[in-house]
């Protein structure tokens, strides 16, 4: 890990070489190792101003709760942690991106018309207003968690698969097509689908002007207790 050089190639052009004091080899056996060991004192900082947080490789959330009557100083704090995990990242050739930075407020309607002052959070300099929703690990939220983003979400891209999936449903086989709607959709499907459980949304339905393409039902449904798609079994047989 030491006396390490880096330079970068395009074609038969290659830049200077410079050396490579900080960082973790990308693509190396140890490398997601070695990061978690490298970014670890996020949890350390983040614990001493009392803000919780999650982390998944380069992806970290920091939360905390908000009263009406103290969520000034409550912001104050997290912009604190943020402050002082901004001074890490520099001094460790790291870097807090605000850009790709997104903040969100979660909580009933009413709530969040208490909350109704707090319009931005300040980012490693850089003003960061409210959202309304946050895409984590492929799960899309909205401030009240109602899950309707998600699902239309869902639905568009379960939908774009089945349409591109028809395109070539004549040059395949039945188990052939099974198998390559099962990867296509009911992954799709399947993953994180539990965030359902407890919601209003008991049965999401799921239109798209490609649906007719692949059956003569225009109306899919997607059911959060028994997940299936409807135009899925048509598809194949």
């Amino acid at each position: 890990m030491t006396d390490r050089t880096q330079s970068v190639r395009i074609g038969s052009h290659s830049s200077p070489v410079t050396s490579c004091p900080v960082g973790i080899p990308q693509g190396s056996v140890l490398g997601p190792l070695l990061f978690s060991i490298y970014t670890s004192p996020i949890v350390t900082i983040a614990e001493s101003h009392q803000v919780h947080q999650q982390q998944y490789a380069d992806d970290t959330q920091l939360y905390l709760a908000l009263s009406p009557r103290s969520y000034t100083h409550d912001i104050s704090t997290l912009q604190s942690c943020l402050d002082s995990l901004h001074i890490l990242f520099c001094e460790n050739g790291m870097a807090l991106n605000a850009s790709k930075s997104v903040v969100i407020l979660f909580g009933t309607s009413q709530r969040l018309k208490s909350l109704s002052g707090l319009k931005s959070v300040d980012v490693a300099g850089t003003v960061i207003p409210l959202s309304d929703k946050v895409t984590i690990l492929g799960a899309t939220l909205d401030s009240n968690l109602t899950m309707e983003p998600h699902t239309k979400t869902l639905s568009s891209s379960c939908f774009y698969h089945i349409h591109s999936l028809k395109q070539i449903r004549s040059s395949l086989d039945d188990s052939m097509a099974g198998s390559v709607a099962s990867s296509l959709v009911s992954s799709r499907l399947d993953y994180v689908n539990s965030i359902l459980y407890g919601t209003s949304l008991q049965r999401v339905p799921v239109n798209s002007s490609h649906g007719h393409l692949v059956t003569r039902s225009c109306r899919h449904t997607v059911n959060s207790s028994q997940t299936r798609l409807s135009s899925h079994s048509q598809l194949i047989t």
